[in-house]
């Protein structure tokens, strides 16, 4: 795992955004990993720029989504396909059949999740997979003690997820509890694995990161020491408690 301070909120944001970019415009039929939050905005509002002003062909483009609501209707404001077309998808261009987020409904909930797992099996490996990080050390929706091979499945959420995602819905009640995210080991094939933690409320998990020899299923994001190729990249108000 390599660690990089870029200082700013907006640097950090669009170095993510340039390595994607990239990515999408020497490969032409890239295949990524996409996630969702107050984090990833800046990233993906550079990431359409830079793909509008170098008039990249995205036709071969594919996206799969790390997580969705339980029974969220896609089409809701806080919805994560509503976030997605909203700061991605709808800008590019990208049709519906080159982005997947998980079926998020109570039918088939099993066979859906290992269908989706299977079409990355049989499309991937995804060349780039976002990610964020919680607060508890969670990537995905994979809380703490969720096991490194776990697959895409049907997850509760705990009271410190929740209450962070609080900010986005009017009552508190509308909340979601659960959600469809990819596994551990989902993520884990992934050729290459990019975090992004932003201000201070990532700090003290971050520090906890840098400082771990070895994975602990307490922490779900330290599953990423066991990959080869994973970057984690940082503003000043994340890096502040890393001691080098």
């Amino acid at each position: 795992m390599r660690f990089i301070n870029l200082g700013s909120r907006q640097d950090a944001s669009h170095y993510v955004a340039i390595e994607m970019f990239k990515e999408i415009h020497y490969n032409k039929c890239t295949l990524l990993g996409l996630a969702t939050g107050g984090t990833m905005k800046d990233v993906y509002l550079k990431l359409v720029e830079l793909l509008q002003v170098n008039h990249t062909d995205i036709s071969c483009l594919e996206t799969f989504n790390l997580d969705e609501y339980f029974m969220l209707d896609k089409n809701d404001p806080n919805s994560y396909m509503t976030y997605m077309k909203q700061h991605l998808f709808d800008k590019i261009g990208m049709k519906e059949s080159q982005f997947h987020l998980p079926d998020n409904d109570e039918i088939d909930v099993e066979e859906d999740n290992e269908a989706y797992d299977q079409a990355i099996r049989e499309k991937g490996p995804l060349h780039i997979q976002l990610l964020g990080i919680g607060e508890n050390g969670h990537i995905g929706f994979n809380e703490p003690g969720t096991p490194f091979n776990s697959k895409t499945r049907l997850v509760d959420l705990t009271e410190t997820t929740i209450a962070a995602n609080s900010r986005y819905f009017e009552d508190e009640e509308e909340v979601p509890t659960k959600a469809i995210s990819m596994g551990i080991d989902t993520i884990l094939s992934s050729e290459r694995i990019i975090l992004l933690a932003l201000g201070e409320k990532k700090a003290e998990i971050m520090a906890k990161l840098y400082s771990m020899k070895a994975p602990d299923e307490l922490i779900p994001a330290s599953s990423l020491l066991t990959h080869k190729n994973v970057e984690i990249v940082m503003d000043n108000a994340t890096a502040r408690l890393i001691k080098r």
